[in-house]
């Protein structure tokens, strides 16, 4: 708050936030127009995808995007809990062009079919059998840098669990998308 200005007002409501919000808004200043909205929000997705992102052939989503983020997601919420289904979206409208498969519906998706456990996060099983209700057909590969390489380089999209490490202390999904002079594109959802 002393170094941001715009993190002055949620500092100085900081009591009315979750903790883990707050924590990850830390750890992601990006985030920022996101916990803004958050006390404002209902909790329902406020739109759709984007001209562009229909038209991107690999469209950059992200989970705390105010149009979905706030939709609960197991005990939390698709901007904080909801990596895998944001992840599985954009492999959804990258390869399908489904404008229906965004991350919120992507996520309750996932809680009905029983994809989402408590406590613990998303399933592997909803990229490699659940995928298939969005006519996408994933399956496990080996963590072989061959392999990867190989399936990025015909195009093929590859959605990866990571433990906690760079990118998060409890686990994240990324999608990779290609390669690109020698070295892997990803996203970061």
């Amino acid at each position: 708050a002393f170094q941001y200005r715009e993190f002055r007002v949620i500092h100085a409501q900081k009591d009315r936030f979750p903790k883990d919000l707050l924590s990850a808004l830390c750890n992601n200043p990006e985030m920022i127009n996101f916990v803004n909205g958050y006390l404002a929000s209902d909790g329902s997705a406020l739109g759709g995808f984007t001209k562009e992102e229909l038209s991107n052939d690999f469209p950059l989503l992200i989970q705390w995007d105010n149009r979905w983020g706030y939709v609960p997601y197991g005990d939390s919420n698709v901007g904080l809990s909801g990596c895998a289904p944001t992840s599985l979206s954009m492999v959804i409208l990258a390869l399908t062009k489904d404008e229906q498969a965004t991350p919120d519906a992507s996520a309750a998706y996932a809680e009905e079919q029983g994809y989402y456990a408590a406590g613990s996060g998303t399933k592997w099983d909803l990229m490699t059998e659940g995928s298939r209700v969005f006519g996408v057909y994933g399956s496990e590969l080996p963590l072989d840098e061959t392999v990867i390489l190989s399936r990025l380089e015909q195009g093929d999209p590859i959605i990866c669990s990571l433990r906690p490490g760079d990118f998060t202390t409890t686990g994240h999904f990324i999608v990779l998308i290609g390669v690109k002079d020698g070295k892997i594109q990803e996203f970061r959802v």
